[in-house]
């Protein structure tokens, strides 16, 4: 996904903590770490767009993902909203707000 990154890529929004967090990352390394940190806790098992809105350079979407977590083996569909904006065909701002309350059930022991 980085590849479609630009180098001063800015990742706004919430995280895929139990809790309501407004996170900022800047620059494709600090995107990379956060994006790392994701895949080591969560494995993506497949998403559905449910609504998409193109509008110039900006993207608006509303998905479900079916997520698992590595370390319990537990998986529920999280409805997750991402936010994106483009220049000259790279993510400039990428915004991502998860459902808080199934990352919680996600993250139960």
């Amino acid at each position: 996904m980085l590849e479609f990154a630009a180098p001063d890529i800015v990742f706004k929004g919430g995280t895929w903590l139990s809790y309501p967090l407004n996170a900022r990352f800047e620059g494709r390394e600090a995107c990379k770490a956060l994006s790392h940190a994701v895949l080591v806790a969560y494995e993506n098992l497949g998403s559905t767009i449910n609504k998409l809105l193109i509008d110039g350079d900006r993207v608006a979407l509303h998905r479900t993902a079916r997520i698992r977590n590595r370390g319990t083996g537990k998986t529920v569909s999280v409805e997750i909203c991402n936010f994106l904006r483009f220049r000259d065909g790279l993510v400039v701002e990428f915004s991502e707000y998860p459902d808080t309350a199934a990352v919680a059930r996600l993250d139960e022991q």
